[in-house]
């Protein structure tokens, strides 16, 4: 099971998608439907064996389960967006199941830092005083 890392990021999940926003850096992140699922599987109590098993089960014991899963952990952390927490007991399979097609598509998510700058403006300071936000000073 994982928790977001709210420190630095703020996660909304609208229309089965997620959007992260690291708050810290002003990057901000975009996920697909199925790795929204993913997600929201392990951010909901499940742990990583969970949903493992969940997707071999849903796609087929072929289906790269635990590499792309494993791959997909793997850059949450070191984006660092999740943070490992405690024991797993949620069913993972109404996750899985969210997840449409025949096959197990790659997992991951887009980085975006086009916003960085004005995302990170100090409001007070940064900003023209006229204008207002998102609009620097000179």
């Amino acid at each position: 099971m994982y928790i977001f890392n709210d420190n630095k990021v703020y996660a909304d999940l609208a229309d089965g998608q997620y959007i992260v926003l690291n708050h810290v850096s002003g990057e901000y992140y975009a996920f697909d439907k199925a790795s929204s699922a993913v997600l929201e599987a392990l951010t909901s109590g499940c742990g990583r064996e969970d949903v493992a098993k969940a997707l071999a089960e849903r796609f087929g014991e072929g289906c790269g389960a635990d590499e792309k899963l494993s791959a997909f952990i793997d850059s949450l952390l070191a984006a660092e967006m999740l943070l490992p927490e405690g024991a797993s007991g949620q069913d993972a399979a109404p996750f899985a199941e969210k997840i449409e097609g025949e096959s197990l598509p790659e997992l991951g998510f887009e980085r975006f830092t086009d916003v960085a700058d004005l995302l990170m403006m100090d409001p007070i300071h940064e900003v023209d005083e006229d204008m207002g936000w998102p609009i620097p000073k000179e």
